[in-house]
């Protein structure tokens, strides 16, 4: 499974969501990021929640912003925005551009002619995710701010978490890449965030389950795959201790 990183603008309804900044209500209009370096957990959305997705995997996009995705120099940004109708349209319309030509490419057979068009996707995909990186960047001229020990290790854990939760859910993984004892790492997580590093494991694994099952095309089985749980058993039992509700019936409910 790829790690991807993108944009969400939200277009109708409401969500609310949790980042390393807090709460916040996510409402039409408003362009999120969607990075490990900035991690966020839904927490609920309206029925009538609808958004307009940007994404490319991060190994096509790092090279280029490389310096603001590193672990050891996270921007302090925060990581959603509200964008004018002006620059809404805009993003709508960079999109619509780009799945054109994806709907285009399918019909095109010829090796040369598919490689050049999916190199000139690719550039428009990577063109419109730095132009709307750009304004985010604002943010580091008019609020620098120094990150202190303890909430590097915060954000590094974050970032972690978000790229290895497929294949570890123990506190003790996270602690150690950071050279940490668990116990001095979890009271830095508890202090910095008011959250326990099992609860975050939780939080973002059921958060990525849910967003996987809302997929019409994922079955339950794929979802379990694709989280790295050893069979579908023990999926369905992580996910209604967690939830309150088997995957099929959460998968159901969704739509």
């Amino acid at each position: 499974m790829e790690t991807q990183i993108g944009l969400e603008l939200c277009t109708a309804g409401s969500a609310e969501r949790i980042s390393v900044n807090g709460t916040f209500a996510l409402e039409p209009g408003m362009l999120i990021i969607q990075s490990p370096a900035f991690p966020m957990i839904e927490i609920k959305r309206s029925a009538d929640y609808n958004a307009v997705f940007l994404r490319d995997t991060i190994e096509n996009i790092l090279p280029v912003i490389s310096n603001a995705l590193s672990t050891s120099s996270l921007p302090v940004i925060t990581p959603y925005m509200s964008l004018t109708d002006e620059q809404q349209a805009h993003f709508l319309q960079s999109v619509s551009r780009i799945h054109e030509k994806e709907q285009l490419l399918r019909d095109i057979t010829h090796p040369v002619q598919r490689k050049m068009l999916t190199t000139i996707i690719s550039l428009l995909r990577q063109e419109t995710l730095l132009e709307h990186a750009f304004l985010f960047s604002a943010q580091l001229i008019e609020q620098p701010q120094h990150l202190s020990r303890r909430r590097q290790v915060m954000l590094q854990f974050l970032v972690a978490l978000n790229l290895d939760h497929r294949q570890h859910r123990a506190v003790q993984y996270y602690a150690e890449k950071q050279s940490l004892t668990p116990r001095h790492f979890a009271d830095i997580i508890k202090q910095e965030s008011s959250y326990t590093p099992m609860e975050w494991i939780n939080m973002i694994t059921v958060n990525q389950a849910k967003n996987l099952l809302r997929q019409p095309d994922m079955q339950v089985k794929d979802v379990a795959a694709q989280l790295g749980f050893p069979e579908q058993f023990t999926f369905r039992k992580y996910f209604k201790t967690h939830t309150g509700m088997s995957p099929t019936e959460y998968k159901e409910s969704a739509w």
